[in-house]
């Protein structure tokens, strides 16, 4: 019965449960966070084993490189198009149909032969996981107020990085112990758990879909999905987090060629670049959103983006790391900054997007922006690779440093003044 100051006292038969609207709320968050863990450990396993698969399948770091090429481009197509249907057609199914797509791709790296193989099947897996961000963003968009949107959205985000710093722990010894084809395997089984507990999501209600003839009102009224904002979130996104690239697909060759660490050293270490982009989702998630709440007129994020692309130079100091007393420890401490600072741009690229775009069209917003830093990272991977096969390492980090200023100063041309929505 009710007692004073509206609490409720219970019998001992009641149970006591937790506010069900709190987690209504953040539910579909929560399971975009996973979905982003699912997609990164299937596209990290390939570069967690890249050392051992390389010299297994005969291939150089170069056709590695190409390799992520169709990837990214493949991934590149994708993001829109998914976002696309996803504001048109709604979340559930399209992210549905795509997980599906991508397991089956994910489990097929476990039958490849050569570099064609491995070209095809980095092709489909590319293709199915563009639906990963735009899904986490039109749900944010969707669910959250306004003040938290940022947050949410880095929680939603932050299951990438997850899955990225994941991926090492639990790949490695299943690869050391069955093989490296073995692993792969794991990911489609993994991929089938995540559809189930999305249809579960679905049968009990906390996720509802908006019906068919909402979505269509909402994409068919309204302002274009057209403008100079939408392509400067786009390229500051893409080059800004260029440096994730380096990170997830080449940090484990440079361990390896230039620290001469193991296979089996490298699943001990590798989780730990990951989760400076982890960090990074968490805190400017919550900084870019206590400045929206602080400022609802708050000006754009140009500050902010030189002073990200300032830290991110920090990468210079990878060969002075390479040669000090703690090699290994400094060089990781270098790694983590780098995607701490990368997850940074991405948070504040999507959260300026949002504030002077359109709502109605976030799922495209975020598809496009991905777009730019797949066609950035599929450009830039070969050029690694090379770099890589020579032994061109310093080149590599200037290269990799001078993309984020580059990026600001493209935004800082294409950025508009707008109206912010909300």
């Amino acid at each position: 019965m009710a007692g004073r100051q509206g609490k409720v006292v219970t019998t001992s038969s009641e149970v006591v449960t937790p506010p069900r609207s709190l987690f209504r709320q953040w539910a579909p968050v929560a399971s975009m966070t996973l979905l982003g863990l699912l997609s990164y450990v299937d596209r990290s396993v390939l570069a967690i084993l890249s050392p051992t698969i390389l010299s297994a399948l005969h291939l150089s770091a170069t056709q590695y490189g190409y390799a992520i090429l169709v990837f990214s481009l493949c991934y590149m197509l994708a993001n829109p198009i998914w976002g696309f249907w996803m504001d048109r057609a709604g979340l559930w199914m399209t992210t549905l149909f795509a997980v599906a797509l991508w397991s089956v791709a994910s489990g097929s790296h476990g039958l490849m032969v050569g570099f064609v193989s491995l070209c095809v099947a980095r092709g489909v897996l590319g293709f199915g996981e563009g639906a990963t961000f735009p899904a986490g963003l039109k749900t944010v968009s969707e669910t959250l107020p306004p003040e938290q949107r940022s947050f949410g959205l880095g929680i939603a985000y932050s299951g990438s990085s997850l899955g990225a710093a994941l991926t090492p722990l639990l790949i490695t010894p299943i690869a050391i112990r069955w093989g490296w084809r073995a692993a792969f395997g794991v990911t489609a089984v993994l991929g089938l758990l995540w559809i189930a507990l999305w249809l579960l999501l679905r049968i009990s209600g906390w996720y509802a879909a908006p019906a068919r003839s909402t979505i269509l009102a909402s994409t068919t009224t309204g302002k274009s999905r057209w403008s100079k904002n939408l392509f400067a979130a786009a390229v500051v996104y893409g080059l800004g987090a260029a440096p994730l690239a380096f990170g997830l697909y080449a940090a484990p060759l440079y361990l390896t060629r230039v620290l001469h660490l193991s296979q089996a050293s490298l699943g001990h270490l590798l989780w730990l670049p990951p989760a400076g982009w982890e960090a990074g989702y968490l805190i400017f998630g919550r900084l870019a959103d206590l400045r929206n709440r602080n400022n609802q007129r708050a000006s754009r994020p140009a500050g902010i983006f030189w002073l990200l692309s300032a830290a991110g130079f920090l990468i210079l100091l990878a060969p002075v790391a390479a040669n000090s007393s703690v090699p290994v420890a400094a060089t990781m401490l270098l790694f983590f900054l780098q995607m701490f600072v990368a997850g940074g741009f991405v948070v504040f690229a999507l959260s300026d997007g949002m504030a002077v775009l359109p709502k109605e069209h976030s799922a495209f917003l975020a598809g496009f922006s991905i777009s730019a830093w797949a066609l950035t990272t599929g450009l830039l991977m070969p050029v690694l690779g090379h770099l890589f096969d020579h032994q061109r390492y310093n080149l590599t980090f200037w290269l990799v440093a001078s993309l984020p200023p580059i990026g600001t100063l493209l935004w800082r041309v294409l950025a508009s003044p707008s109206e912010r929505q909300f």
